[in-house]
């Protein structure tokens, strides 16, 4: 009686673990290579679900033809980038929608919406700044190429930010990738010549002619680039601190989880852990001494 009583009990947990699997629509805003960290942490934390991928291409009409053929289905949203959250959000609202890779999701009203919960795809502007200034004690002066559209909010943060931890932010705002060079230029030349780029999560920088422009350009004039993605530090980057991808992957995929085992109401986002990676080639290159505690407080060193 006691091995029935034990059988039966671990049907029920079978049956209940069966019952959480949920249908997972991964929304992809573009099928970018940096992200793929991201999917595979979802897909590693989330497997217990049935997960398939929509590449929308960088098109929001694609978008909301994708997310049409998903509207009315039960399963859960899940969106990588601004073009797949805003759709998904506006057009299958009664849908539960977990976002990341979202730079300012209060922007496309994503906070505090019912059926709507996400990662959050920053660290504090201010712990940024103050890592790109442990790594290279001497870069004071650090200037920006941006779009105000995009991340307009994000550089008037570091602004405010920036005189806490001691730097002088230069900003050039552009309104497309054609006017990128002559922002540039007039950062990196000139007796106002800054010490170092900042590249934020802006898309007018982050396309390939875009980025490969200003790595090259950067290190021709002999100034180092600061980002928030390891993945520019592979490139040519000195340094970068912004959020474990991995970990966005993993905390997106418990909040499916959670949502599949029934939680609703609103549940907060989540932030994700901070990943310092140094760029060491490209400091030995400009002749920039890296302090010993950096290295040792860097998460990877190339």
């Amino acid at each position: 009686m006691r091995y029935l009583r034990l059988g039966t009990l671990c049907a029920a947990v079978l049956v209940a673990g069966a019952a959480s699997a949920a249908d997972v629509a991964v929304l992809k805003s573009a099928d970018s290579p940096a992200w793929r960290p991201t999917l595979d942490a979802l897909r590693r934390s989330a497997s217990g679900h049935n997960v398939t991928e929509f590449d929308l291409r960088g098109d929001r009409a694609e978008a909301d033809r994708v997310v049409a053929s998903l509207k009315g289905k039960p399963g859960i949203l899940v969106a990588l980038g601004p073009i797949a959250a805003q759709a998904a959000r506006e057009g299958a609202p009664d849908s539960p929608l977990v976002f990341c890779m979202v730079q300012d999701p209060a922007r496309l009203n994503l906070v505090g919406v019912p059926n709507v919960t996400g990662v959050a795809y920053a660290i504090p502007i201010k712990n940024q700044l103050a890592a790109f200034r442990l790594v290279n004690p001497r870069g004071v002066k650090i200037g920006v190429v941006y779009n105000d559209g995009n991340v307009g909010r994000l550089v008037d943060d570091a602004q405010k930010a920036a005189a806490i931890v001691r730097l002088n932010l230069v900003a050039r705002p552009v309104a497309s990738e054609k006017e990128v060079p002559e922002a540039l230029r007039s950062l990196l030349k000139g007796d106002g010549a800054v010490d170092a780029l900042w590249i934020p999560p802006d898309p007018v920088l982050l396309g390939d002619e875009s980025r490969r422009y200003v790595l090259a350009e950067t290190l021709k004039a002999g100034k180092p680039v600061y980002s928030f993605s390891s993945t520019l530090v592979g490139e040519g980057a000195l340094v970068s601190n912004g959020p474990d991808l991995g970990s966005i992957g993993d905390q997106a995929a418990d909040l499916v989880n959670r949502i599949a085992a029934g939680e609703r109401g609103k549940i907060e986002m989540l932030v994700p852990r901070a990943e310092l990676v140094v760029n060491k080639k490209i400091a030995d290159k400009l002749k920039i001494e890296i302090p010993a505690d950096a290295l040792r407080a860097a998460n990877k060193v190339f």
